[in-house]
């Protein structure tokens, strides 16, 4: 009877962390909507009154779309009062006249946009695509050492496969994907590889569960890989969307893409552990660590699910470029394109490079030095935390947590400004500072045994996570300023190529360096790679600066 009223127990404790689960996911939408809808309230109705216009003005062609407009417009007027909310919803019902079947997601993201007074929510769910996508990866942090008891694996390159598996399968995906994305459009690449992430992760669950060799469960991260690309294509996506305003949002939608991810690494670090230890309490540790797996990839699904719904479509189109060749873009730029007769296939403004793929092949340096420090970082600080300060899985996840706050914190309020006020160049070179101080820190506290490891570890990760963000959009400002519309998915791929590659050989090479020496010189080492970039950046920028200056002064 004791153990029949345990087991119940144990049940219902079980049913509640789901419970808190959904609730936290239901949560996080709504507030990430609200909070990005409420911050671009002015541009969106700027938008929104130059569109009305424009689409009054096409009205006026035809006689029968007049008067069905006129009507539509009427109707509006009893359910909003204000003039723009009134316009933007003739411009609605005008696109409806041209196809009157809409599909059921069109009118399920109308009926959202409905809700917070007619706004587009394509740049919210993007957000949020990017935090529970990345959610999945946050969540599987604290599981990482038990995951490597599980296949018992010693520290090593062995433990360091666990890490490189899926950045192996990215090498095919952020080549694939983004250039796909240029061709047919972003918002439909988009929810195919998150619902192949998705599908992926499920595999691995089912893996770890039927308790697979190592072999079968690397080769099931390297197909999740395969499904990588969603990271790239969103910044091509708001890249898209800051040039149809303003091209200063470019910073602000990456600074706030940013932040969506830090909020990923906030919930998932602390939710994991939760989970993972909840789990422990009612099945065995294998039981568990799919448990845990199968949560990442229902939030993948979700995050094909949010694109499907709530993404505004940007219909691929044909158009010439200067050269006579066919380019696809989108709708937007494809009429941009056709207004001018001809598309600007130069490069607009990169500070380390005069000429496109010079500019580009530098950005893609100093980001891959980046990467293979990071990398370095989360393969291998949370059995720092287990080894040095004797933290649990569930500690971990709540250390993770309370870094990511700080990420937040300078991601939502800090990070755009100083790009905007000092410069992409300056933000990268500062970040990296900041970063590799954190890395050298972290490997003399590895290393020396006098000093109190408790407080110089948590403080030099915290600096790294101060360094993080600081970094963060400068890459991709840099980046998406240097290339015209039609090439960014491409130009994003290749970045993500080089930053794969560096993921991949990075934990291998850092993974044998920690065997044979420990931590203290795999994290100096990490160090070293990112002052490089810095270096790296400073050096390009210099050399801009003086080819600037001549030809001003000849």
């Amino acid at each position: 009877m004791r153990k029949r009223q345990t087991d119940l127990s144990a049940r219902e404790c079980w049913h509640g962390h789901l419970r808190c689960l959904r609730s936290i996911v239901i949560i996080l939408a709504l507030v990430s909507t609200t909070t990005h809808s409420l911050s671009l309230n002015k541009s969106v109705q700027s938008r929104v009154y130059s569109r009305s216009l424009g689409s009054t003005v096409s009205i006026s062609k035809s006689l029968a779309s007049q008067h069905n407009c006129r009507n539509r417009v009427d109707n509006a007027v009893f359910t909003n009062r204000q003039s723009s909310t009134m316009l933007y919803e003739a411009t609605a019902h005008d696109s409806c006249t041209k196809n009157d079947t809409k599909q059921p997601a069109s009118r399920f993201r109308l009926l959202l946009s409905n809700i917070i007074k007619g706004k587009d929510l394509s740049v919210p769910a993007v957000l949020l695509a990017s935090f529970l996508n990345l959610l999945g990866f946050t969540m599987a942090s604290p599981i990482q050492p038990a995951l490597g008891k599980h296949f018992e694996l010693p520290l090593g390159a062995s433990f360091g496969s666990l890490s490189s598996a899926y950045p192996l399968g990215m090498m095919l995906g952020v080549i694939l994907w983004p250039t796909l994305s240029d061709v047919i459009g972003r918002k439909i690449v988009m929810a195919t590889t998150l619902a192949g992430s998705g599908m992926g992760l499920l595999l691995q669950s089912y893996g770890v569960q039927r308790q697979w060799t190592l072999q079968q469960f690397l080769a099931a991260r390297v197909l999740t890989g395969c499904f990588a690309g969603s990271s790239p294509i969103s910044k091509a996506y708001l890249a898209d969307r800051g040039a149809e305003g303003n091209r200063a949002e470019l910073s602000k939608y990456l600074a706030w893409k940013d932040a969506a991810s830090t909020m990923a690494f906030i919930v998932g670090p602390v939710l994991g552990g939760l989970l993972y230890q909840g789990g422990k309490s009612v099945v065995d540790n294998t039981k568990s660590i799919s448990f845990v797996i199968l949560c990442s990839a229902v939030a993948s699904l979700l995050a094909s699910f949010s694109i499907i719904t709530c993404v505004k479509d940007q219909t691929a189109k044909v158009v010439a470029d200067p050269k006579g060749v066919k380019v696809a873009t989108n709708s937007t730029t494809a009429s941009a394109m056709e207004s001018k007769g001809k598309a600007d296939s130069s490069i607009i403004s990169c500070p380390l490079g005069t000429r496109l793929w010079t500019g580009v092949a530098t950005v893609a340096g100093v980001s891959a030095l980046y990467h293979a420090a990071d990398s370095t970082f989360f393969a291998f600080f949370p059995s720092l935390l287990q080894n040095r300060l004797s933290f649990d899985t569930q500690g971990v996840g709540l250390t993770f947590t309370m870094f990511a706050f700080i990420s937040f914190g300078m991601s939502a309020f800090v990070s755009s400004r100083f790009v905007g006020r000092y410069g992409p160049v300056a933000a990268c070179s500062t970040g990296l500072g900041v970063i590799g101080t954190a890395l050298l820190a972290l490997g003399y506290a590895a290393t020396q045994s006098w000093i109190p490891a408790l407080p110089v570890i948590l403080g030099a990760a915290s600096l790294y996570y101060v360094g993080v963000p600081l970094y963060g959009p400068s890459v991709p400002t840099m980046l998406l300023q240097c290339v015209p519309s039609n090439k960014r998915g491409v130009v994003m791929g290749f970045d993500g190529t080089i930053n794969t590659m560096a993921r991949v050989v990075s934990p291998l090479a850092m993974g044998e360096i920690h065997r044979r020496y420990g931590p203290g010189p795999c994290f100096g080492a990490a160090g070293l790679f990112v002052y490089s970039a810095a270096i790296l950046a400073l050096v390009r920028r210099w050399v801009v600066l003086r080819k600037d200056f001549s030809k001003a002064s000849s």
